[in-house]
């Protein structure tokens, strides 16, 4: 299910248009209270929220993705539909510092915005035929200190609960199903972000600064963010082989 949090323009109507159409279901509202009140009755795989290039607007934004770890946000310029980007109080940057997913600018493409909405719903529900974990078990995977749960979309580090959005979880299961494996930017953003897009690395950068920054405070495990390590020139890798030697040594 998907929400779409737009005022009521041209713009809007072909977002719910596009989403008709390729048999998509959602709710759409014109506000942001309107919208919370729909997320306290029922989850959301998938919220597309109008951004504009404003301070106002992205704190409501990143109040909107805290408050919705498990749902992935995908911010649309609300001038998308005459491509003027001009410069403002924030740009692009600032919203993938805040937590969205994916942002999308320029004239309204019909094809890349389905096929776009198509892979975060994809990766918003794992298919179980596409992952294996150890033990037997297809939901869950247990690598190091770290514990992977599909069923509850939970990551635990020695028993301790690693409070994730979406995409840092994403982010985090792939690199588990991995571990070691150098993978580039571009590698990642096909992969996990499911599309491959030149110029959005800084995307990568983003989330794996956040995602390092969670595994910090987590005190069960010392430098927790240095599981994700930077492999220098080529990208990241779940260093697995680095905790062991720690854990050792210990």
């Amino acid at each position: 299910m998907i929400l779409i949090i737009y005022s009521g323009n041209k713009f809007q109507q072909n977002i719910s248009q596009c989403l008709s159409k390729h048999s998509f279901l959602y709710d759409a509202v014109s506000n942001f209270q309107s919208a919370e009140s729909l997320l306290k009755a029922q989850h959301y795989s998938l919220i597309i929220v109008e951004s504009a290039r404003n301070a106002m607007c992205l704190q409501r934004i990143k109040a909107l993705v805290d408050a919705n770890s498990e749902s992935w946000v995908v911010a649309v310029e609300s001038d998308m539909s005459t491509g003027n980007t001009a410069c403002t109080e924030v740009d692009e940057a600032n919203y993938y510092e805040a937590g969205v997913d994916d942002y999308l600018t320029g004239a309204f493409d019909e094809r890349m915005f389905s096929a776009r909405i198509r892979s975060h719903m994809r990766r918003s529900m794992p298919n179980r035929e596409n992952t294996t974990a150890s033990g037997g078990s297809d939901e869950r995977i247990e690598i190091g200190p770290l514990s992977v749960d599909l069923r509850y979309h939970s990551v635990t580090i020695n028993g301790q609960l690693l409070t994730l959005t979406a995409r840092e979880f994403t982010l985090l299961n792939y690199f588990c199903r991995h571990p070691n494996q150098v993978f580039s930017r571009n590698q990642l953003l096909s992969e996990v972000w499911g599309y491959n897009h030149e110029g959005y690395e800084h995307t990568v950068n983003t989330h794996i600064n956040r995602l390092r920054a969670k595994l910090d405070k987590i005190n069960s495990i010392k430098n927790g963010g240095q599981l994700v390590q930077t492999v220098w020139g080529v990208g990241y890798k779940l260093n697995i082989n680095a905790y062991t030697d720690k854990a050792l040594i210990a």
